[in-house]
Formats: C-alpha cells, sequence, structure tokens
C-alpha cells in the first residue's frame, strides 16, 4: 500500500516532506502550521507591579504604559492611596490584556527595542521630575 502523500487543503498539490507553514504552489498556510506567538501572562504582571506601565510595554501598548507609568509614580510620591490604586489597576490591566492576545479576542502586538529605551527615558525623566517637584514644596 502506497504512503499517503500531504497534499495542500487549499490548492491540491503535494507538499513536500516534513514541511509546515506556506504551501510553496498557492502562498497558503498549510493546517499544521506552527501556533501563533503567545504573551507569558505571568512577565506581563511581575514586569508591570515592579516596573509601573512595563506589562503594558511588554504587551505592545507603549502609550498605555507610558500613562500608566507617571500617573503611578506621581501618585505614589504625593498621594500614596492613589498610586497603590493606579498600580494595581495597571497590573490587572497588564494580565488581562496578555490573557485577551492569547486567546485572540485581541491582536496580538510585538514589544519593540526602541519602546523599551523610551520607557526608560522616560521612567528616569519622571523619576527627576518627581523628586524636583517634591523639593520645590518642601516646607522647612
Amino acid at each position: 500500500m502506497p504512503e499517503k502523500i500531504p497534499v495542500c487543503p487549499e490548492c491540491g498539490n503535494p507538499l513536500p516532506e516534513g514541511m509546515t507553514g506556506l504551501c510553496p504552489t498557492c502562498r497558503e498556510w498549510k493546517k499544521s502550521a506552527p501556533p501563533p506567538p503567545q504573551k507569558n501572562v505571568h512577565a506581563a504582571v511581575v514586569l508591570s507591579f515592579f516596573f509601573p506601565g512595563f506589562g503594558q510595554v511588554y504587551n505592545g501598548q507603549y502609550k498605555k504604559g507610558i500613562l500608566v507609568l507617571v500617573a503611578t509614580i506621581f501618585g505614589l510620591y504625593f498621594f500614596l492611596v492613589p498610586g497603590l490604586v493606579i498600580l494595581c489597576a495597571g497590573v490587572y490591566d497588564a494580565y488581562r490584556t496578555a490573557l485577551r492576545q492569547n486567546d485572540g479576542s485581541m491582536p496580538f502586538c510585538e514589544m519593540h527595542v526602541y519602546h523599551i529605551v523610551l520607557y526608560v527615558i522616560i521612567f528616569i525623566l519622571v523619576c527627576f521630575a518627581a523628586m524636583s517637584v517634591s523639593s520645590i514644596f518642601m516646607i522647612p
């Protein structure tokens, strides 16, 4: 009994042995193509907890991450409770976003190196700004 040769489900042409990915004839994805990339949900939570907003940057939402960073640092520096609330909301948002990207209900967004560099620069600037603003308003 001859071995069954796998064929492309779209065009019907035989596929090379061991092939995964694009059919060489019709350029359609074979059903055994590798799964889409996944976000590490735990990494998003840990990053967002220790570096406010970085979980959002990890999830590809750098604008939201920078907003969470600025709000958390100023909230923690000047008013402790609102800063903690913003921090917890940022951690939860990073968790939910990673889950939604993994299950496909939200488009997958890549994290880029320039977003990380931008985050680090803004993190340093916001820390210095918070310290300088607090020194202006200190009562002798």
